[in-house]
């Protein structure tokens, strides 16, 4: 081989092992065909970015996949994605108890998003986003929609709730010691959480209106991951929209899977009626509607005529 050759034979090798790892980034739409990268007529540069109209043609591929999966892959990756989130979770509760701003601390809750995102695992308020994408596209039917949903939700709620009670068991040695500091916290905000009640009605919907603005964002995490083609391209955009909702203190019906139960065990004063009736149906309801409305409907179908 020349030795004018090799520059070219090594950006192409690069490239090709650049597509293979960011093609493993599936959490909640991740995964999925992925446009191939083209050199410029520079021989250093490579084309990271992509147009919304790629973007959302990659989404509807990812959504046509995961409609495939069988339940059993479904509940496995469901059961995996949510412990990731709640080690995010309680890496803001121990800085909080430690003295750090709560909004602060929030901007650093991605990591756990970062680290499911990468593994390529199921989260529901990703899949509220991504599956009617596809809906809209003709590529699958509504069932398929409502199958991943449910199943989605089901194994994220197991999820939560398994991790919870292992970080509670481990942290107190299965009640011996008083909770630390972590877990007051996440007691108290397991507490701030129900609130919603005092206010009635209102209240209720003022929880469905938390859960709209939380996954207006959220459920960017998949989108946003679909605007670049390297690695560390996507950890900085899906950065942005998680950090940003956690910091400004939004509900996030899977997150909240993890902070109620571990916030019961942990002595807050919240009942599992309270969780549901005040907090997790309206969130999950208002996390559908920010998902379904604005991304899947307004931004997909502008991008897709």
């Amino acid at each position: 081989m020349k030795e004018s050759e090799k520059p070219s034979v090594i950006l192409s090798e690069q490239v090709i092992q650049s597509s293979a790892i960011a093609e493993s980034m599936s959490a909640g739409g991740y995964a999925g065909s992925m446009t191939p990268v083209k050199a410029s007529s520079d021989p250093t540069a490579i084309i990271d970015s992509v147009l919304p109209v790629q973007m959302g043609h990659d989404l509807v591929e990812d959504a046509v996949k995961k409609s495939k999966f069988n339940v059993a892959q479904i509940l496995t990756r469901g059961f995996l994605c949510t412990p990731f989130l709640a080690y995010g979770a309680a890496l803001c509760a121990l800085l909080v108890a430690q003295g750090w701003p709560t909004a602060a601390a929030g901007l650093l809750f991605p990591v756990g998003y970062v680290m499911l995102a990468i593994l390529g695992l199921e989260m529901a308020t990703g899949s509220f986003s991504v599956m009617p994408m596809a809906l809209f596209a003709g590529r699958i039917g509504l069932g398929s929609v409502v199958r991943n949903w449910f199943w989605t939700f089901v194994a994220n709620l197991v999820g939560g709730i398994f991790f919870a009670c292992l970080l509670w068991f481990s942290l107190t040695k299965g009640g011996a010691v008083e909770p630390p500091g972590v877990l007051t916290t996440l007691a108290h905000l397991a507490e701030k959480k129900v609130s919603y009640a005092g206010y009635g009605m209102n209240g209720w919907i003022a929880a469905v209106g938390m859960g709209i603005l939380c996954n207006w964002l959220v459920s960017l995490g998949p989108v946003f991951a679909k605007g670049s083609r390297s690695v560390p391209g996507k950890v900085m955009l899906i950065w942005l929209p998680i950090a940003t909702f956690f910091a400004l203190g939004f509900e996030h019906a899977v997150v909240n899977m993890f902070v109620f139960p571990i916030g019961i065990l942990s002595g807050a004063d919240v009942t599992i009626s309270e969780w549901w009736l005040w907090n997790q149906i309206p969130v999950t309801i208002g996390n559908i509607l920010g998902a379904v409305i604005f991304n899947s409907t307004l931004w997909y179908r502008t991008h897709s005529n």
